[in-house]
């Protein structure tokens, strides 16, 4: 019967990867990892907000820092208790590796302005003060690309006229010391997908449901239902630091606060790590497939929350791998991993209006206006 999973598992996994070829902004990503093994793109999503498009949305950052010693002005300590001298050679050696960085961003970035549609390239370097901007519009779905100039006065290009888009932004200043720069950028990178009759319908989540849960009915998993709920009256801000990991309110900042979570949660002691992967990575691929074959269903699909989350070992980390819009208002089903130092965690939650989540979400079979009712099936 192993045999047989595994195979399958395996076929979904092949499908899946010849379902979407690397993007641009992936193989940029692809050479900065040769560069500093471990970087990757921070967000990869898929989503279909119900306006009948398929959406690939990337975003990376990519940014440098160089460190402050105790020659600088204001500075009294130096990182890692290394000499002024020491810093200023690894400041030496870090400032290879940003212009490795950068020249590959650069590099890729050029040479797509070469086959764009339309693109635009910004950047100032003065003072210690640098800013580069890229816009470049891959493809258009029209015969003119509506465009508009942002915040910081560069040129971005708009859905639904580009429908395949890169940019980056990066900015950089000095630190306080004067002597010494940090800035940050993002590489990123959209594509809309027009379905072919153009509309979306609500996600049908028993069938998808029916495709995930028995992954979790194997020995060796806990589960227990549970409930995250606070009335109108609840004040998510004045309990925000003392209560909550996270919270998503359906009508921005200002909104009632007036929110339900009902799932179950299903445990794997920390012992049981290879488990816990084989459950993640089947639940992952399954649902990456569901999308691929009901693109027209409303959801948001995150490409890499399982690497994301077992990163975290020593934390408290629970992370959303999926959304699905399942009906009139705000209401979704969601897909959730986490881990803890105790163990590895899936949640399958139905959520009405704002979505909260409670610190001690792995301990608690309830939370409702901050009364608390913990569960025991951990020990």
């Amino acid at each position: 019967m192993k045999r047989i999973i595994t195979i399958a598992l395996s076929a979904i996994l092949t499908a899946v990867a010849s379902a979407q070829d690397r993007t641009p902004v992936e193989q940029i990503w692809e050479d900065i990892s040769k560069i500093v093994p471990g970087a990757r793109i921070d967000s990869k999503l898929k989503v279909n907000h119900g306006d009948g498009v398929l959406r690939y949305v990337q975003n990376g950052m990519i940014g440098k820092d160089f460190f402050c010693s105790t020659n600088c002005e204001g500075v009294t300590s130096s990182f890692d208790n290394m000499t002024p001298e020491e810093t200023e050679a690894a400041n030496e050696r870090n400032s290879q590796v940003y212009d490795r960085i950068f020249g590959a961003v650069r590099h890729h970035l050029d040479s797509l302005m070469a086959i764009s549609e339309e693109s635009y390239h910004f950047e100032s370097h003065s003072h210690g003060t640098d800013t580069i901007t890229y816009s470049l519009c891959l493809k258009n779905s029209s015969d003119s690309v509506r465009k508009f100039m942002t915040d910081n006065g560069s040129m971005a290009y708009a859905y639904p006229d580009a429908s395949e888009t890169v940019f980056f932004d990066f900015t950089a200043s000095p630190k306080p010391c004067g002597k010494h720069v940090r800035g940050f950028g993002t590489l990123g990178y959209n594509k809309n997908v027009f379905l072919p009759d153009r509309k979306s319908y609500y996600f049908d989540k028993q069938p998808y449901l029916d495709s995930i849960i028995p992954f979790l009915k194997r020995k060796g998993i806990k589960s227990w239902h549970f409930k995250w709920a606070q009335s109108e009256d609840y004040d998510i801000d004045s309990h925000w630091h003392q209560e909550f990991v996270s919270a998503v309110r359906v009508g921005g900042s200002g909104t009632k606060n007036a929110g339900q979570t009902l799932g179950t949660m299903y445990f794997i002691p920390r012992e049981q790590k290879a488990l816990a992967e084989a459950i993640f990575t089947s639940i992952d691929s399954t649902t990456l497939h569901y999308t691929e074959i009901h693109p027209e269903q409303m959801f948001v699909y995150s490409y890499n929350i399982k690497e994301r989350v077992m990163q975290y070992t020593e934390s408290n980390n629970i992370t959303a791998l999926f959304e699905g819009h399942t009906g009139k208002g705000h209401v979704s089903t969601r897909i959730l991993f986490g881990i803890t130092p105790k163990g590895y965690y899936v949640a399958i939650a139905d959520v009405e209006n704002n979505f909260c989540i409670p610190k001690e979400w792995h301990a608690l079979k309830s939370f409702i206006n901050g009364k608390k009712e913990y569960e025991n099936n951990e020990d």
